[in-house]
């Protein structure tokens, strides 16, 4: 009867001891886990939080700017053409608009060809899209850095592409509509802060701006 009480006495004791060495064990992978997931989030952050870009970097800017510049011509070709589908029409116009640093830029030069005249901005120039279609289509060719990203602030880079803009129908078997013309437009790197769960980080983001 002693053996069977000492027998179940020891059990009792492992269990007591097994449970509590797992709780300790479950608290210390928890909490490895916060400080692998809290070293992650350190470290996107600092791939991404650049207090200043290196020349580098700056060059990557610059040729993020010059790829903007051709997918917002993409996007505009099909907001423009009335024979594609609405839906596709507005998704592009959106998409379009998001490459600028606001809607109220200049960018008159694009609708040199069309019907209206006081197509002053890019809001005025989407919109008018969307709504009667265009006659053409604007391609941007040759496009180079003319100025390079320079500081203006703590937050804001500028500089300026320049680029031969000519015009063709949407028929692509008709010639040119207009012989390429040389033409300019303002790009910014800009420091936004950007939501990355519950942390937030500073990150620099490309946008085009006025064009002349």
């Amino acid at each position: 009867m002693k053996l069977i009480s000492n027998l179940f006495l020891l059990a009792l004791i492992w269990l007591i001891c097994g449970a509590r060495s797992c709780n300790e064990n479950d608290n210390l992978r928890e909490q490895r886990e916060r400080e692998l997931l809290s070293a992650s989030k350190d470290s996107i952050k600092d791939a991404f939080e650049l207090s200043s870009p290196s020349d580098q970097q700056l060059k990557t800017f610059e040729n993020t700017a010059i790829q903007k510049l051709t997918d917002f011509a993409d996007y505009m070709k099909i907001a423009s053409d009335s024979s594609v589908d609405g839906t596709f029409r507005k998704q592009a116009a959106e998409m379009a608009g998001k490459l600028f640093i606001s809607g109220g830029v200049n960018t008159r030069i694009w609708s040199s060809m069309y019907y209206e005249n006081d197509i002053s901005t890019l809001d005025k120039l989407i919109g008018t899209s969307l709504e009667k279609g265009m006659p053409y289509y604007n391609e941007p060719i040759g496009i180079t850095v003319n100025k390079s990203l320079t500081i203006k602030n703590d937050s804001t880079y500028a500089g300026k592409l320049t680029f031969y803009l000519q015009s063709a129908h949407f028929d692509g078997f008709k010639a040119p509509v207009s012989t390429p013309e040389k033409r300019k437009i303002d790009i910014y790197a800009i420091k936004k802060t950007k939501q990355f769960g519950k942390a937030q980080i500073k990150v620099w983001e490309v946008y085009l701006g006025n064009m002349d």
